[in-house]
């Protein structure tokens, strides 16, 4: 075989080589690179005059020797020592073939433990870090979401704590440092809390006053810090004091209150003192028309001293119902000031009016107040008569969200039909409808049909909508909303159960697709708890204690529909306001004023008729009435399971499917009221009025949960003292705020 031939580099110009180098090396290299540039230089030397030289195929494998390794400790690798495959034009094994050997890497100077060279970079040094300094950096809006959840701690449902437990704990927060403090200022004013009595030690011994030290206070405060004033939205001032009994006092008292609104500049509400008002000037009424950011009102209105009463009747046909009082139109400068004081409240969103017997709005003069607020979304009305509220009204009301018409005489069903009329109702998402005459069941379903945005929906009434002329339905579903995701059905007459009946029809024909919640007090027969998902208990621990207390007081026999022992409490259509069925002096309700005593075609029987058959029923007792039917289908199985062993031996036997309701429905049936704690399913605006645990407190709270934070100190007398003055308030009731949007 012919030894390979060699041709030799043909012969270049000097100035082109220098080119071709200097293009070379002017190239970007990498600081990993195996050689530099004067390395380079010299193998390519070396290489040249080895082709120039040799004159066969040994002396030209000769010319090529291997880079000696860099010396490394027997036994390992350095990092910097990879193994890089060389190739040789002629190996011993064949043309091409690939030989390993070791190579060195060059360690750049960046990465050499030698001092740097000048060209290279300095690394940058820095200093320890200051203990609080990454607190300092952090941004305000993180500090308001820790105190945030501190006043969650100390003002949500079941806490030991108080308003004035959460207020001393933001000060004391605010004294550790300024950063705190800066926070904690916009916490503290952004929603001030003034519940209770004010201390003894300041209103007899420090101020010489009977009451209004803290408003007093606060007002100073505010009046000398405009910049902690404009913090201010929220403003929970005491109720009304006991120690001002004569009516000078109490308009004192609201005079007082009334400079302290006019100093907060950004007040958006004013949550728990909802005073009356008679059409008479008041400076508290006039200090909250000038707030401008006022996003919710509540109206409570009374008799003018200067209306006259009227006596009539609602229809001539209805001879077996009594004669009913009624106010007489307002003045015209009355109806002037109080449309003036709805002029600046651009920014309202819910506005709350109910009206005390004897008070009156002229009709007109709602529909100029509805449509001077842009912006109104929420809208209650309550307690008016026929005269001042009825369907012309209902038809001139502005685009709502929220609609709750309670206790109306003058709301028909051709009102109802009407406004559920398409684009006057397009954005309404809540209805609710307590104690209004809607008769035709066909009314209720046009408003299903027509409201396509409504999502929760309440009725609650004496008698059910029934079919004109005793009519049948054949297609189902009768009642249809796509949209709708909550439902409250009640209806306190138990001998009818139509409409219960056609509702549970169209549920079950998917006539609400979109539904996920019932509340159904009087479901006595369980229509709709069949159609919701399985609950294996529904009663409360507290309905089974109670139902114990009462088992030894005799009860008349009841049919088997309803439970054993009544409901001690107070129900939605009940005239009692209390424990002892004592009323608020803001809500009064008038019998004679009732739509439960209204003749609506069905029967000549008055409202005390003992056959009347509407009796309301309580929470308590519904959860009742449904726990037993779950008891009843728990012990009726659907089918068995019963297992035998290899040897055909019974070994065990389960029962499977005793429980009421449909596994792959989305709804649950709930029994819960709007306000934990009530035996009221439907929060009213008796609750809204009555001061709650602010007026009648029960085992209010003095700072004794916080007991352990006194310092003992063992030996010394006086220290358990000190300590206790640390944490120990006046005894005040544990007031919950209720947001306005419970009535909705």
């Amino acid at each position: 075989m012919d030894p390979p031939r060699l041709y030799s580099h043909r012969p270049s110009s000097p100035t082109s080589s220098i080119t071709t180098r200097s293009s070379f090396e002017s190239r970007h290299k990498s600081p990993l690179s195996i050689s530099s540039s004067a390395e380079y230089e010299s193998s390519r030397t070396s290489e040249d005059s080895s082709f120039s030289n040799s004159n066969g195929k040994h002396d030209l494998l000769a010319s090529r020797s291997p880079i000696p390794p860099t010396p490394a400790p027997a036994g390992k690798r350095m990092v910097t020592e990879p193994i890089v495959p060389m190739f040789s034009r002629y190996g011993a094994g064949g043309e091409g073939r690939q030989q390993t050997q070791q190579t060195t890497l060059v360690i750049p100077p960046r990465l050499s433990k030698g001092p740097p060279s000048p060209t290279s970079p300095r690394r940058r040094t820095y200093a320890p870090r200051v203990p609080g300094e990454g607190f300092k950096k952090l941004p305000e809006e993180i500090l308001l979401v820790v105190l945030g959840e501190l006043k969650k701690l100390h003002l949500n449902t079941g806490s030991l704590s108080c308003p004035t437990c959460w207020m001393r704990d933001l000060m004391n927060l605010g004294l550790s440092c300024k950063k705190w403090w800066m926070a904690s200022r916009i916490a503290l004013y952004e929603d001030i809390q003034l519940t209770g009595c004010d201390s003894v030690l300041h209103t007899k011994k420090k101020y010489k006053m009977k009451y209004g030290t803290r408003l007093t206070l606060l007002r100073r405060t505010l009046r000398a810090r405009p910049d902690y004033a404009e913090y201010t939205k929220s403003l929970k001032v005491p109720a009304m004091p006991d120690a001002a009994k004569s009516k000078k006092e109490q308009d004192e008292y609201l005079d007082l209150v009334a400079s302290l609104i006019m100093a907060c500049p950004n007040l958006e509400r004013l949550p728990g003192f909802y005073p009356t008002y008679n059409h008479e000037f008041s400076r508290f009424v006039n200090a909250l028309a000038t707030r401008t950011k006022l996003v919710e009102r509540v109206w409570v209105i009374n008799p003018s001293p200067f209306q006259r009463q009227h006596r009539f009747k609602l229809s001539d046909n209805s001879q077996d119902i009594l004669p009913t009082l009624a106010p007489g139109p307002l003045m015209p400068e009355q109806c002037i000031d109080l449309i003036t004081y709805h002029r600046n409240w651009n920014n309202l969103q819910t506005l709350v009016v109910h009206c005390n017997p004897g008070g009156t709005i002229d009709s007109p003069l709602f529909t100029d107040i509805f449509w001077s607020l842009p912006t109104l979304e929420n809208l209650h009305i309550s307690g008016f008569p026929a005269a001042a509220f009825n369907d012309s009204t209902l038809l001139a009301l502005p685009p709502l969200k929220s609609l709750r018409l309670e206790n109306l005489p003058g709301i028909t069903d051709e009102g109802l039909s009407t406004y559920a009329a398409p684009r006057r109702a397009d954005a309404l998402t809540s209805l609710t409808l307590i104690s209004i005459p809607l008769v035709s069941l066909q009314v209720l379903s046009r408003l299903f049909s027509h409201l396509k945005s409504l999502t929760h929906f309440t009725i609650s009434q004496p008698y059910p909508p029934i079919l004109p002329d005793a009519g049948e339905i054949f297609l189902h579903p009768y009642l249809a909303n796509r949209n709708l995701e909550y439902l409250h059905w009640e209806f306190a007459n138990a001998d009818d159960n139509q409409a219960t009946e056609i509702m549970a029809k169209s549920i079950q024909f998917r006539g609400f697709p979109s539904l996920r919640t019932i509340r159904a007090p009087t479901d006595h027969e369980g229509s709709l708890q069949r159609l919701c998902r399985p609950r294996e208990r529904i009663e409360l621990p507290a309905d089974r204690y109670r139902n114990m207390a009462l088992s030894r007081r005799p009860s008349p026999q009841r049919s088997q529909t309803t439970p054993v022992m009544p409901s001690p409490t107070r129900s939605t259509f009940s005239l009692g306001h209390g424990p002892n069925s004592s009323i608020s002096s803001n809500y009064v309700k008038s019998p004679t004023r009732s739509t439960f005593s209204l003749n609506l075609d069905r029967s000549s029987r008055t409202s005390d008729d003992s056959t009347y058959g509407n009796k309301p029923v309580s929470l308590a007792t519904a959860r009742r009435m449904a726990q037993q039917r779950i008891d009843v289908a728990s012990t009726q199985p659907q089918f068995h399971i019963i297992v035998w062993d290899e040897f055909g031996v019974f070994v065990e036997r389960f029962a499977v499917g005793g429980f009421i309701g449909t596994i792959q429905s989305k709804i649950s049936y709930t029994l819960k009221p709007d306000v934990d704690g009530s035996d009221e399913a439907i929060f009213g605006v008796e609750g809204l009025l009555d001061g709650g645990d602010e007026v009648t407190p029960k085992d209010g709270c003095t700072g004794n949960w916080n007991l352990m934070a006194g310092v003992y100190e063992k030996g010394k007398t006086g220290g358990e003292k000190k300590g206790k003055d640390k944490w120990w308030h006046t005894e005040r009731g544990r007031w919950r705020e209720i947001p306005l949007e419970k009535l909705f």
